[in-house]
């Protein structure tokens, strides 16, 4: 167990960020209090460190495959159209040798920051309007993918041009470049790509073999392309009084048809046991072609609320290989790996 209550600038680390694995085989994560990005070693020496100096850290950070990083940060003076300031609304890639910034996106000039149908109202201080909580690198077409709890998923180009954004239809308007993010909307159809009617693109109801996720989490890129996310659930259908249950959803995106189809889930029919309304971790497990569901916070176990559950299921049969409840009090978690030592 890497411990570093007696480190003196990681003392304080915030752990349920999680720590994922470098090309290299070395651990990395960033600590949202010293406002760094760290490189450790199995035993928890400090190998690296890259201080940020106009952002500061929150929820996620990832290698590229050139060895630079894409950070999910605040920026100190940035500011709603409505003068409030806001947070957790820009990415950041980061030079892995020099630590100096060398890619920007605010999302402020890229989504529709008055959209409040998931939350928040805009007279919070500061206003969390998008709560971006993971970002990922497509290598294909050199884009990358955020999932905004309070908005959808998106995709962006190093252009700043936004190439689809996965989300339910209701009340999307102008961003800041004065573009109507509706344009960029992916429809969802069936399995014969027909079109659900408009109660489901809106998101008020669920098709039967289509959801939209909601207060989402850890999108990841499938070998396939097709893009796995973890649907936490919450809101769902704008409601917090529907069923509770969070999911592994499978997504195929047509980019040029601009839609998109659901062609896997688990979760649905475990319910409260496995319902995390925040945080939480899916990933798709290259070796076995297994899924690794991992709801992060306040799991039902025992008759209580606390802790959170792994779970590794058969992509095929969706038979339970491993499963652990973790309940320690307190205990939560934004990532689950399936790392090696070797």
């Amino acid at each position: 167990m890497i411990d570093y209550k007696e480190e003196e600038n990681l003392n304080n680390l915030f752990f349920d960020v999680g720590m994922e694995q470098l090309q290299n085989g070395n651990l990395y994560f960033g600590d949202k209090i010293s406002n760094t990005i760290y490189e450790v070693d199995f035993f928890g020496n400090i190998i690296h460190s890259w201080p940020l100096i106009e952002h500061t850290f929150h929820h996620n950070v990832v290698e590229k495959p050139n060895g630079n990083f894409l950070i999910t940060t605040n920026r100190p003076e940035s500011q709603h159209l409505n003068g409030t300031s806001t947070k957790e609304d820009y990415v950041i890639e980061i030079d892995r040798s020099t630590g100096a910034i060398v890619k920007e996106w605010d999302f402020k000039q890229l989504m529709d920051e008055n959209r409040t149908v998931l939350g928040p109202w805009l007279d919070e201080t500061p206003i969390d309007w998008i709560h971006i909580n993971a970002v990922v690198y497509s290598e294909v077409d050199n884009t990358i993918i955020i999932s905004g709890r309070h908005q959808g998923i998106a995709k962006i180009d190093y252009q700043d041009n936004v190439k689809w954004i996965l989300a339910p239809h209701n009340s999307w308007g102008k961003n800041r470049m004065n573009q109507d993010c509706a344009q960029f909307l992916v429809a969802a159809v069936n399995n014969e790509n027909v079109p659900y009617d408009d109660e489901v693109q809106q998101g008020f109801e669920n098709a039967i073999d289509f959801e939209w996720p909601w207060y989402q989490h850890a999108p990841e890129l499938m070998p396939n392309g097709n893009l796995l996310v973890f649907d936490n659930g919450s809101e769902r259908n704008f409601s917090s009084s529907n069923s509770k249950y969070s999911r592994a959803v499978e997504y195929n995106i047509n980019e040029e048809q601009k839609t998109v189809q659901q062609v896997w889930h688990y979760g649905k029919e475990r319910g409260s046991e496995a319902f995390a309304d925040v945080l939480s971790d899916v990933d798709y497990l290259p070796k076995t072609g297994n899924i690794l569901f991992a709801p992060g916070m306040r799991v039902l176990h025992n008759g209580e609320y606390r802790g959170g559950r792994v779970i590794e299921v058969d992509y095929t049969s969706q038979e339970v290989y491993f499963e652990a409840h973790i309940g320690s009090p307190g205990l939560t978690f934004h990532r689950v790996e399936r790392l090696s030592f070797y």
